[in-house]
């Protein structure tokens, strides 16, 4: 049975037990429903505050169910009937292998009875299309080679009326095109292309567009703009004559439910591989597309339970205060029913009957309130949040709705119960009499207890956490700790100075810059939650023991006019009522938090993005990259043919290039390798790009003269990888664990440490590393080399170019990328505007945190209530003080201003407390 059938069962068990409660009690049931049929209006105040924890539970996993479908949608028309594929892939490269090898997987196929219906070659390339007619062009068409022999689990390829196709049927010189291609080339039936094949020795392959297909099955394969050819002509239009480098297989089932059988599947070809020791790799593509889908949602779901965590705490505190002041109000009748024999359990069990009532409706209309929620930020990530291709169609899955009702229901219920607990204990007479409750030898050692108990679960958790290296323990450990000394204290008459130090020592071990979260294994969710309740409670703790003499030392410094009486009643009650203060102060104050927390994250962002881009271009205002692998042949020449050197900062040495590799890279002596990028770079780059460094070598040896030099300036680092080429640089994700990169995922090192690079093909080179950038870089992360080094050890097919370039600032960058694209567009040359890419990033994170923002505003709801529920039950509970106010003199004006001074001293502690602590932790964690 699923998690969600079980809790709904133990939310229906509860049901049925609170029945035969009312069947077995029918006087706590009348008095319960006495109690919510008298105050109407109250009833639905409770409910709304109540429904908010549910409602952003709901919308939580609304919003993740969301993701994860439209991710999987896109999966599944990513792939079609693909479920798994076989390459010679390394680092994003398709190597082409003999065809026979697929003979002889198919053959192994049917022998081990593996659960496939088609397993098929494919040549698959990416390269630069022209359009003869229009002279329009694309950089990145794929061509795809197909047998047609081998197509029929893969479904046909559709034209637009509904014609099947396949390339059998192609003539020799024929293309059919999918709709994608169509569009990007403005290709229609029976007009002419040229395919730009290769860099280095490019090859010029003309084409007709024989029909036009549907995006869809084969056609949408990676939601890719397509040609397809005969495999038999592909092979001998790009030289790969008895070669393929893809091998597509499709499981037994539909598009869906063969990824039932993937670990089968993909054990069987991976048995096949290793059995005739194919150079081959198996990807269930279509089971890890569908588990990164899974993943995303939860991830969303992470992070909205994360960001209204706040605002389900503020509902608990909300129940909470609720149900302290219903108390409060019924203390005369509550303490009558104990004097005519009510127990105390009765009392709780009345309380929890009424609570019982508001919990099930309070949920019932959250998880339905959380599914308009999740509709309405689902509708935002639609229109704020880039997404691609990718469909966004809301969607829902029931179990989730139910799952909030449960977890809504829980929720509430255990908190009513420990409220309820509380009031149910009271003195007779003076509940009776509606006297305050003093205190108590009972009570100093009920505190006394609780003190020394929660002092030893924080000394437990600092142990743990300092003992296993984990800030789950760190970071609350010493401030539970400090927090039952003092309480502990409290017990002995000294509440305001213990807790005062006590929240003082917690808000400096959080705002300390030291590093207590461990990077590879804490949950950084669950301690970005702990942390804020920490730093916002400290804060609460310390207003509500300190405003009460901040408060009587200004009004003995204020004029004793006629405003005095109504300031000094107005500052009297909620300083009195410390516990209810302090709740209604917390709503507010934990939503500011991080609302303020986000607002500030994104203006340091946008004032600091000058800095960034300069950090992350170096230097430089455009790159340009092949999508071929090659070198372009005398770039320079034909550079300086179509361009003038005007418009480069310093002429033409503001022109940079770089050999590019993706390689494996591994510490040596080490056994785990790591995806890199290898930059090859030229002379220029070495002398122009402003790139500096955390950290380097102090010296090194120049290989030319076999004398050691010192390295003293930025450029003296950079200049050594052209002095000795056993020389690297790695930027800093390559250094250590940052906010953005986890620590596992990436290599480890510091200058002087040695590691080495690899290709998919064995060659190596060992390198020593001789600086650390000091950016995690977004463009050109990696390791740097000089260019001679990628040049003599990697071969030309498996690396890429890159080109740098450095800008006058009077250029319009824009028309400079438009003709550089078309000037190199045979080679396949893009461009990127590092400034508007980066900008186009920055703006879509500002996006998602003005999401965030809007998200958080349902919390302010909560402290809204709250103010609300106080205002109206502080008039009904306060009628004889009021009246009284009245006797003395005062007029309804006046009593009117000490209500609305209340409200606003509590406003403006949570709004103060909620920002002021919002700014300070901003600044710590950006």
């Amino acid at each position: 049975m699923a998690l969600p059938e079980i809790a709904l069962l133990a939310v229906v068990v509860g049901i049925v037990l609170a029945g035969l409660l009312l069947a077995a009690r029918p006087l706590l049931a009348r008095l319960a429903a006495r109690n919510i049929r008298r105050r109407p209006t109250r009833v639905v105040i409770v409910i709304l505050g109540l429904l908010v924890g549910t409602a952003v539970i709901s919308s939580s996993l609304v919003v993740g169910d969301t993701l994860s479908y439209i991710f999987l949608e896109d999966v599944y028309v990513r792939l079609g009937a693909v479920d798994e594929i076989v390459s010679n892939e390394f680092g994003g490269q398709l190597f082409s292998f003999a065809e026979t090898n697929l003979t002889q997987i198919r053959a192994d196929m049917i022998t081990a009875r593996s659960p496939v219906d088609g397993v098929a070659p494919t040549l698959l390339k990416v390269m630069p299309v022209r359009n003869v007619a229009g002279n329009k062009g694309n950089q990145q068409i794929t061509i795809m080679g197909l047998n047609a022999s081998y197509e029929g689990a893969f479904g046909p390829l559709t034209t637009r009326d509904g014609r099947s196709l396949d390339t059998g049927a192609l003539r020799p010189d024929d293309v059919f095109a999918n709709a994608r291609a169509s569009a990007d080339l403005n290709a229609t039936p029976g007009q002419n292309l040229t395919l730009f094949y290769g860099t280095t020795n490019q090859t010029l392959v003309h084409a007709t567009v024989a029909d036009i297909v549907r995006d869809e099955g084969t056609a949408s394969y990676e939601r890719r703009a397509i040609l397809f050819m005969d495999l038999r002509r592909a092979q001998s239009a790009f030289n790969e004559n008895g070669s393929i480098n893809l091998i597509r297989v499709s499981n037994v089932g539909g598009v869906v439910d063969g990824v039932a059988v993937s670990d089968q599947v993909t054990q069987d070809l991976r048995l096949s591989i290793a059995s005739h020791h194919l150079a081959l790799r198996v990807q269930d593509a279509k089971a890890s597309g569908i588990a990164q889908a899974v993943q995303i949602g939860r991830a969303a779901t992470e992070l909205f339970l994360v960001m209204g965590a706040f605002g389900i705490l503020a509902g608990i505190l909300l129940i909470v205060n609720i149900f302290v002041m219903l108390a409060e109000e019924r203390k005369p009748e509550l303490g009558i029913a104990r004097a005519v024999g009510f127990l105390r359990r009765d009392l709780l069990t009345a309380f929890a009957l009424e609570g019982t009532f508001y919990a099930i409706v309070a949920a019932a209309l959250g998880a339905l309130a959380g599914l308009g929620l999740g509709y309405v930020m689902i509708y935002f990530f639609d229109r704020l949040v880039p997404h691609g291709d990718v469909v966004v169609t809301f969607h829902f899955d029931p179990t989730s709705v139910i799952t909030a009702f449960v977890a809504g229901t829980a929720l509430t219920w255990v908190t009513i119960l420990l409220a309820s607990w509380r009031v149910s204990r009271l003195n007779i007479v003076r509940a009776i009499r509606d006297l305050p409750e003093p205190g108590t030898p009972e009570r100093s050692r009920d505190f006394l207890i609780a003190g020394i108990l929660t002092s030893l679960a924080g000394l437990a958790l600092t142990a743990w956490g300092f003992l296993t290296d984990t800030g789950i323990g760190k970071i609350p450990g010493p401030p539970v700790l400090a927090i039952g000394l003092g309480v502990a204290a409290a017990s002995r008459g000294w509440a305001r100075i213990a807790l005062t130090l006590a929240s003082l020592f917690n808000l400096l071990w959080i705002l300390t810059p030291v590093g207590l979260l461990n990077q590879r294994t804490d949950n950084v969710s669950v301690a970005f939650v702990m942390t804020g309740i920490i730093l916002v409670g400290s804060g609460i703790l310390i207003a509500v023991f300190n405003v009460s003499e901040v408060l009587r030392a200004l009004l003995r410094r204020a004029s004793r006019g006629a405003g005095r009486p109504v300031l000094t009643t107005a500052v009297s009650y909620p300083t009195e009522k410390r516990f209810r203060t302090g709740m209604t102060v917390a709503m507010f104050a934990l939503i500011l938090f991080m609302v303020t927390l986000i607002s500030m994250v994104q203006g340091l962002q946008a004032s600091s993005l000058d800095t960034f881009v300069r950090q992350q271009s170096g230097g430089y205002d455009v790159i340009a990259y092949t999508t071929s692998y090659g070198e372009i042949p005398n770039f320079r020449q034909m550079l300086q043919q179509n361009f003038s050197d005007r418009l480069f900062l310093g002429g033409w040495s503001g022109v940079s290039s770089a050999s590019v590799l993706p390689a494996k890279v591994q510490s040596v002596g080490g056994n785990r390798s790591y995806d890199y990028t290898l930059w090859g770079v030229d002379n220029f780059l070495l002398r122009s790009n402003g790139y500096g460094f955390t950290s380097f070598l102090p010296s090194y040896v120049n290989a030319s003269t076999g004398l050691r030099e010192d390295l003293t300036t930025r450029e003296s680092v950079w200049l050594s990888l052209r002095y000795n080429h056993t020389l690297a640089i790695v930027d800093r994700s390559a250094a250590g664990p940052n906010q953005f990169v986890p620590d596992e995922s990436r290599l480890r090192v510091v200058p002087g440490d040695r590691i080495r690079a690899l290709d998919g093909a064995g060659h190596t080179v060992d390198l020593t590393i001789v600086g650390v950038l000091e950016q995690a870089l977004q463009f050109t992360s990696g390791v740097f080399v000089d260019q001679d080094v990628v040049r003599a050890v990697f071969p030309a097919q498996e690396r890429y170019t890159a080109y740098f370039f450095q800008m006058d600032p009077t250029v319009d960058v824009g028309a400079f990328r438009a003709d550089l694209e078309r000037v190199f567009f045979p080679y396949g040359l893009q461009t990127i505007d590092i400034r508007e890419e980066i900008g186009r990033a920055f703006d879509a994170s500002q996006q998602v945190l003005t999401l965030m923002e809007a998200y958080l505003g349902i919390g302010l709801l909560v402290g809204i209530a709250g103010l609300a529920v106080i205002t109206l039950r502080a008039v009904v509970e306060r009628r004889t003080q009021i009246g009284a106010l009245r006797a003395i003199g005062f007029t309804r004006r006046m009593v009117l201003s000490v209500f609305l001074l209340e409200i606003a001293l509590i406003a403006v502690l949570g709004v103060g407390i909620g920002v002021a602590l919002g700014i300070v932790f901003a600044y710590k964690v950006y």
